[in-house]
């Protein structure tokens, strides 16, 4: 009997060694919030946070604050590093920082600094006006008779004659020298998104023969206007495939959803495609194209009823507004009607400006229910039917964590971004 009761007080005494050892271990792995996922949590002498004091610099300072950085820095994998060997990862979902490894450990967690590219260039406008050709529009630029002409929507928006204007950007590809395929054009920063559009028009490559497309091309040879590089571009219909007739009604456009929205967004990549934000574009138009640039957006932005996206499908492109045409000429052009825009004094101080008759997203709103504002080969702003073929050039909005990495924004230098 005594030795059964020695055996079953041994076995005791095991388990409470075990519960013991186990409870010092779990103790000893405190830095992590959970044993699946290892996030670290911010303990005094276990994580030292270095936060880089200047983007590009190499110079790190210790923080004390409690929460990992999400916005103006980026986790450097090579720098973090632990004394006993464990390794570090950033959980970019939910935006924490992982370790791998079993036992307690000093970590030293870097993080660089990084520079938006709205950042970078709303640091461009140095205060003054038209300086770097950007204008800001806070409704201050007004004209003779101290009309407001600029938008008034704390935009920073490029204006000016195409080869003073330094807004290059090469999107879609890393290679050197950018194709002039992957060039597109900085509209503006619009709150803390930078909005782009493609230099040159898209073609099939990049929209498809599907959706909207059109049989019919333009040719460079047959334009004196075009200041392109293409030979042969291709045409889409606004509005017209979808119900075999033509409507301004965005939401139904397979140039919208299938051309835009599928197509080109497939074709770039999910790289670059996951660099855009998903948008609600405004599509309630105007009523006339004899107004100037202001009175346009107004029209069509400020005091838009119909919108498209976010709530209805994936809306990350779309065209230019006919106000984004309209300021980016030069401030001496905002007091012309858009309808006159062909004045050579306008087209040679406006950078969007390509020569080949192009969409604009914004439909003509009057008793026809088809059609769409276009910019004319000249340069003016007309109105067609949706079931006309033109070329068009895709539009859209970086997202917020779009950095800057290099170059001076000419055609030959253009922005780089990751």
């Amino acid at each position: 009997m005594k030795r059964y009761i020695k055996k079953f007080l041994f076995v005791i005494f095991i388990f409470s060694l075990g519960f013991i050892v186990s409870s010092l271990i779990n103790k000893s792995n405190n830095i992590y919030e959970e044993q699946e996922q290892k996030q670290i949590k911010k303990h005094v002498d276990t994580i030292s946070m270095m936060l880089e004091t200047e983007a590009n610099s190499g110079n790190y300072e210790m923080t004390t604050r409690e929460s990992w950085p999400t916005d103006g820095y980026v986790f450097n994998s090579e720098l973090s590093v632990c004394e006993h060997g464990s390794e570090l990862s950033w959980d970019d979902v939910n935006k924490k920082v992982l370790m791998l490894g079993n036992t307690s450990d000093k970590c030293y967690v870097y993080f660089d600094k990084v520079l938006t590219l709205a950042t970078y260039v709303k640091s461009q406008y140095t205060g003054v006006q038209g300086e770097n050709s950007i204008y800001y529009h806070n409704g201050t630029i007004a004209s003779d008779d101290g009309t407001i002409i600029d938008a008034n929507d704390s935009s920073y928006r490029y204006a000016g004659a195409s080869e003073n204007v330094n807004n290059f950007v090469c999107f879609g590809s890393d290679v050197i020298p950018c194709p002039t395929d992957n060039l597109y054009r900085i509209i503006g920063v619009f709150g803390d998104k930078v909005k782009l559009i493609k230099y040159d028009y898209a073609n099939s490559n990049l929209f498809g023969i599907d959706g909207d497309s059109s049989s019919s091309t333009f040719s460079k040879s047959s334009y004196s206007t075009y200041k392109g590089e293409l030979t042969t571009i291709n045409r889409y219909y606004w509005n017209y495939k979808a119900i075999n007739s033509a409507t301004n009604t965005w939401s139904t456009s397979l140039l919208n959803k299938t051309n835009l929205n599928t197509n080109y967004l497939n074709n770039i990549g999910t790289t670059w495609s996951n660099m855009i934000e998903n948008t609600t574009w405004k599509v309630s138009g105007n009523t006339s194209f004899d107004v100037i640039p202001s009175v346009m957006y107004t029209a069509e932005i400020t005091n838009a009823t119909k919108t498209y996206g976010l709530n209805d499908e994936t809306s990350k492109v779309g065209l230019m507004y006919a106000s984004d045409y309209g300021f980016a000429a030069a401030p001496s052009a905002w007091t012309t009607a858009l309808g006159n825009y062909d004045n050579l004094l306008v087209t040679a101080v406006n950078w969007m400006y390509m020569g080949l008759t192009e969409w604009t997203i914004s439909p003509y709103i009057h008793g026809i229910s088809n059609d769409i504002f276009i910019l004319n080969n000249s340069g003016f702003l007309y109105i067609t039917s949706a079931s006309t073929a033109f070329v068009a050039r895709p539009v859209l909005y970086l997202k917020t964590s779009v950095v800057y990495v290099e170059g001076s924004g000419t055609q030959s230098d253009p922005i780089r971004i990751n």
